[in-house]
């Protein structure tokens, strides 16, 4: 079944007495707690220059840690002020401000003056209640893969197998994104959006398949390139190469061990939590790199993706140690490089606390239940 795309344009205002407009580009179905006055905003954001589409701010190139501002009381530009009156938790907005509503004729850092500028903007969070994210529907996490041809073989592709693709992106309207040959990765290594990773397992070469991809599988709550947040995209692939994963292979794969755990597990870690990081990381011949504590999002893989598989399902207290191997190591862009980017390396991880954000003092009580406490385990995980 055809799947809508969330990102639909609800509506669009332009309010003549300040020429700032409002586009809304998700709204949820209840407004349970409405920004006014006074409220401490916590929103992620995208600001790009209107007629160029370039950007030159975005919360989410800063570990996609939120960027809080008193609604009404300054600390941001005026038209933002304006544009984000009256959010709601979860909400999405599009706002376009004029300069005079922005940063003038005299400009600032980085924007020439007279700049129109644009902004996405998700308020994610509003003063110090905890976050609240609708939960998705199952249907819409559902990869839906439609092969074009018939192609049989003996040897399907898994995940730890390396592959190489011809495709063709495009969102859910038809407007084309992106497209390439030779796209050439390991599946399951998160070198891919998820529902590519997903949809190329147990097909074989040559085969030809179209792909509709939900928002959860694809970027999320992230803007990349000319994808808009929340999109769901559609992708033809065909498969022009497939190498089995060797058994040499299959020896680098990501491992850890929970080597200490509170006896009572609160609370479990999981994709989208703020916790405070306490970290050592070794090189593979056990030289340590470096350490320290830092506020660390979940999920999102800022730094290594292997860090995420590690972090998740750990209680609060608990310390791991880990293997990350090179395709799940630091990438090049990343703002730590604690390893060499790209390089394969071991660590210890202990999740000190839960955050509400990125403040320290934004701690979350999790004594609203007991879970039975569990022993230390080891868990290898495939790729």
């Amino acid at each position: 079944m055809f799947l809508l795309v969330l990102i639909t344009i609800l509506h669009l205002s332009t309010q003549e007495q300040d020429e700032v407009t409002i586009q809304y580009l998700y709204k949820p179905k209840e407004c349970k707690d409405m920004a006014k006055h006074g409220d401490t905003m916590h929103v992620q954001y995208l600001g790009r220059f209107y007629e160029s589409r370039v950007k030159f701010d975005s919360s989410y190139d800063r570990n996609n840690v939120p960027f809080n501002y008193k609604l009404g009381i300054g600390g941001v530009i005026e038209g933002y002020q304006i544009g984000t009156q009256n959010m709601c938790i979860n909400e999405r907005r599009r706002l376009i401000v004029p300069s005079k509503y922005a940063y003038g004729a005299g400009g600032t850092t980085g924007i020439p003056g007279y700049s129109t500028l644009m902004f996405d903007v998700h308020l994610v969070q509003i003063n110090d209640e905890k976050p609240s994210y609708p939960t998705p529907d199952p249907e819409e996490e559902l990869v839906i893969v439609d092969r074009l041809n018939d192609v049989q073989c003996d040897e399907q592709i898994k995940k730890g197998d390396t592959v190489t693709l011809d495709y063709a992106g495009s969102l859910a309207d038809g407007t084309a994104f992106d497209n390439g040959t030779g796209l050439q990765f390991v599946v399951g290594a998160s070198q891919v959006i998820p529902g590519i990773d997903e949809a190329v397992v147990g097909l074989c070469l040559s085969t030809s398949a179209a792909l509709r991809i939900p928002p959860v599988k694809a970027w999320n709550d992230r803007w990349e390139g000319p994808v808009p947040q929340w999109s769901h995209v559609h992708y033809t692939i065909n498969v022009t190469d497939h190498k089995a994963r060797t058994e040499s292979a299959k020896k680098k794969e990501l491992s850890f061990e929970s080597v200490s755990k509170p006896t009572e597990c609160i609370y479990t870690i999981q994709a989208g939590d703020y916790i405070l990081l306490k970290y050592t990381v070794y090189s593979t011949s056990g030289a340590e790199l470096g350490s320290g504590e830092m506020r660390y999002p979940v999920g999102r893989r800022v730094l290594a993706a292997g860090w995420d598989r590690v972090l998740e399902g750990m209680c609060i207290g608990e310390v791991r140690t880990a293997y990350i191997p090179a395709d799940l190591a630091h990438k090049v862009g990343t703002s730590l490089f604690l390893a060499p980017p790209q390089t394969a390396f071991n660590c210890r991880l202990e999740v000190v606390k839960l955050l509400l954000s990125h403040d320290d003092k934004d701690e979350i009580d999790v004594r609203v239940g007991v879970l039975e406490g569990v022993k230390a385990s080891s868990m290898h995980v495939e790729l």
